[in-house]
């Protein structure tokens, strides 16, 4: 129960998060800017496990270096999915970003040993048919920079969600959450630093009140969803994650605008919901 309440918490807030992403991306915030703001937001409240005395700062040489690792990994995944959104309208995006169900399930097996269920793997097999029905590859619009720029995140997160939940199987939440994002937070504000991103200037765009939605609704994605990998295999806990999809596909077309290719957009996200279906039918009866 408390892992399906995770991942409940964890959808709505990768939905509001990726429908305000869009909108905001497409404004005038400088998006290495947004993606510091956003892993700010991520780790700010995580300083209550400092004051609360939950936070261990003793860990052994190869702790230390999968730590830092992971927060290289979050600083480059918060600048990738903001430069995706960048590019892609909000259904595109989701539909490739879910090709993460498959490349999980993969580095899952291979990296932590975890074996998906056969109609598991049947399942993000047919979610890679749901990537066909966009037409990608007519017009040579799948070498294009957007899908590009797609694909990369899409890899980004799944290799980051695989050290993820090693990391978690080594280290307690808590010091895991505050370090790692400790280390993703100062990694990219010295990014931003470095490419001499006029801050000040930027401060302006801060007042719209859908940076602030975008902040609560990244961490409560984040929060929920490293809990949820606590409670559930890496494969499965991404496959439930991947619901998402339809919602953020029928929000970007209706709420939006993003009607391009509407039907087969619709058609996509049908054959998405089937093979999602079917691994939470290989989740119960298992």
């Amino acid at each position: 129960m408390t892992w399906f309440l995770l991942l409940c918490a964890h959808l709505i807030g990768i939905v509001g998060y990726t429908l305000l992403l869009r909108k905001s991306a497409l404004g005038q915030l400088n998006k290495l800017l947004m993606a510091a703001l956003m892993q700010t937001g991520i780790f700010l409240p995580s300083i209550i496990f400092l004051v609360l005395g939950k936070v261990e700062f003793i860990h052994s040489p190869q702790e230390w270096f999968f730590l830092i690792l992971g927060g290289c990994m979050l600083a480059g995944l918060m600048i990738t999915n903001v430069l995706a959104l960048t590019h892609l309208d909000a259904s595109v995006f989701t539909i490739i970003f879910n090709l993460r169900l498959l490349v999980t399930t993969i580095l899952g097996y291979f990296v932590l040993g975890e074996l998906p269920k056969p109609l598991q793997i049947a399942g993000g097999l047919i979610i890679l048919v749901s990537i066909v029905m966009l037409n990608l590859h007519q017009n040579n619009q799948w070498r294009s920079k957007s899908i590009l720029v797609g694909v990369l995140a899409m890899l980004w997160f799944s290799f980051h969600a695989v050290l993820e939940k090693y990391n978690l199987q080594h280290i307690g939440f808590e010091s895991y959450f505050f370090t790692f994002s400790l280390i993703g937070t100062v990694i990219i504000w010295l990014i931003v630093l470095a490419q001499k991103v006029k801050i000040r200037e930027q401060l302006r765009h801060i007042h719209d009140k859908k940076i602030y939605a975008l902040l609560v609704t990244r961490s409560l994605s984040a929060y929920s969803y490293i809990y949820a990998l606590g409670y559930g295999s890496l494969a499965v806990t991404n496959y439930v994650s991947g619901m998402s999809v339809a919602l953020i596909v029928l929000f970007g077309i209706y709420a939006l605008g993003e009607k391009a290719q509407i039907k087969q957009k619709l058609i996509a996200v049908g054959i998405a919901c089937f093979g999602l279906a079917i691994i939470l039918i290989s989740k119960l009866i298992s």
